[in-house]
């Protein structure tokens, strides 16, 4: 058989596995919060599993390996920095549980005054979460480009099945999926760096490759801050990870599995850069984001290329799932029964999540459609909430003095010098430290020149 017909036989029945843990998952749902937090169901392996999945997807797998064509094993920096993602949010497991917080926006209703911080923090949300549904379809495009399949099917058919299994799974039954799929994608990788380790062997690469493919850090400090920076910071405000953490049976399983989650995730990511230099030691002629797929496809039995190609399909899939759940979370708990009509019944609840989640559906897929970097997608999205949402929250925190007004003020002051460095209409140094460096000094700025008349 073919590498695509083995991959079509592997995604169906990931798709039967899905329907099935769909039907499950349906059970367990009795009204909107278990759609979207599925409160004391989710096990320490479970959240490990569903944790190491949400991040093994495309810009893990497959940007990871075009990195390693790059630049060499300094290509595991993004993965290296998912994973130490995951230490900050085990550590505010106890804060997140103990206050019952669904959702950042939750702390922010109860900090500062007024619905303006909430709505900022909900909008940081929703753009991170459209551009991790983006990175994910980009990864979607290149598998089937690498099947001979035509590039918008993957975009679609990605987005369109994501957007129907998270709808009716909800939270839990998407962890679920995650799981299962981070245990293929981790078999399949391993077994195809053992192939390549065992023929050619590690001499093909020391023939080949230039000396700095060997160094953990041959460009500047500024872009490795890049490539980790966004993801570690922007954990504090992660929407998905509170979620998560609410579902946990229990604080120990909760903490417990951010941590397995994360130190299984930082050896983890040496494995695609070290593919993708393989790839560039045997493929000296074609582009950088074509290596994976070539090496796939020519180097690796038929069986095991297809495991691959078929688990990062399903890791895309997976990834897509968490931004819909939690953009669901934003729209429909942050805003509509935060902030409307908090006594919504369940049915209208769902209803407006599937209105918010097929409109995002939809930016996603046009610019999936217009973009080609996968992790420079993934850190605009990371970034902005960073620099738009980490100072009002750790502000809040840790500064009484803090006032709703400085949150809202650094909030904006943040959001926008990101999205101006992003878009390349101003040059700052280390951008994604600086525009969290400006949002502070306007928060304390503002919070001092104004305190709150009961502060």
């Amino acid at each position: 058989m073919t590498t695509p017909s083995i991959v079509i036989l592997i995604l169906l029945s990931y798709g039967t596995a899905m329907l099935l843990i769909s039907r499950r998952a349906s059970r367990r749902i009795r009204s909107f919060q278990d759609t979207i937090a599925a409160p004391g169901q989710t096990s320490l392996f479970l959240l490990a599993g569903s944790a190491i999945g949400g991040q093994i997807g495309s810009g893990f797998v497959i940007g990871g390996a075009e990195y390693g064509a790059r630049y060499g094993i300094a290509g595991a920096w993004y993965g290296i920095g998912c994973g130490l993602s995951y230490f900050i949010t085990a550590a505010l497991c106890r804060f997140i549980r103990t206050h019952h917080y669904v959702s950042p926006a939750d702390y922010f209703a109860r900090r500062y005054s007024g619905h303006a911080t909430r709505m900022i923090y909900t909008a940081a949300s929703i753009s991170c979460s459209v551009s991790l549904l983006a990175g994910q379809l980009l990864a979607g495009r290149a598998i089937f480009l690498t099947l001979g399949l035509p590039a918008q099917w993957g975009v679609v058919l990605t987005a369109v099945i994501a957007l129907v299994y998270s709808n009716a799974a909800g939270l839990w039954g998407s962890m679920a999926v995650s799981s299962i799929q981070s245990v293929i994608i981790f078999i399949g990788m391993s077994t195809a760096l053992f192939l390549m380790m065992s023929a050619p062997g590690p001499g093909v690469l020391a023939a080949a490759l230039p000396a700095s493919s060997f160094h953990l850090a041959p460009f500047g400090a500024e872009f490795l801050v890049s490539m980790t920076a966004p993801i570690v910071l922007a954990s504090s405000v992660n929407q998905i990870s509170f979620q998560s953490a609410a579902s946990a049976k229990s604080l120990k399983s909760a903490r417990g599995g951010y941590l397995l989650a994360g130190l299984t995730l930082i050896p983890v990511a040496f494995i695609p850069p070290l593919l993708g230099m393989y790839g560039r030691a045997l493929f000296p002629g074609i582009p950088a984001e074509n290596v994976f797929s070539s090496l796939l496809l020519t180097r690796l039995p038929t069986a095991v290329a297809a495991v691959i190609l078929a688990a990062v399909i399903c890791a895309v899939v997976s990834s897509c799932n968490s931004a819909y759940i939690a953009v669901a979370a934003n729209f429909v708990h942050d805003i509509y029964l935060g902030m409307v009509n908090p006594g919504a019944d369940s049915r209208t609840c769902r209803r407006l999540m599937l209105l918010a989640d097929m409109a995002v559906c939809c930016i996603g897929i046009l610019l999936a459609l217009k973009m080609n970097d996968i992790i420079r997608v993934l850190s605009m999205g990371y970034s902005l909430m960073a620099s738009g949402c980490l100072v009002p929250f750790l502000g809040g925190v840790i500064w009484k003095k803090g006032t709703s007004r400085g949150a809202l003020y650094s909030a904006f002051a943040g959001m926008a010098v990101s999205l101006a460095a992003s878009l390349e209409l101003i040059r700052l140094p280390y951008a994604s430290i600086s525009s969290i460096l400006i949002s502070a000094a306007v928060y304390a700025a503002v919070s001092l020149l104004a305190p709150e008349k009961n502060g």
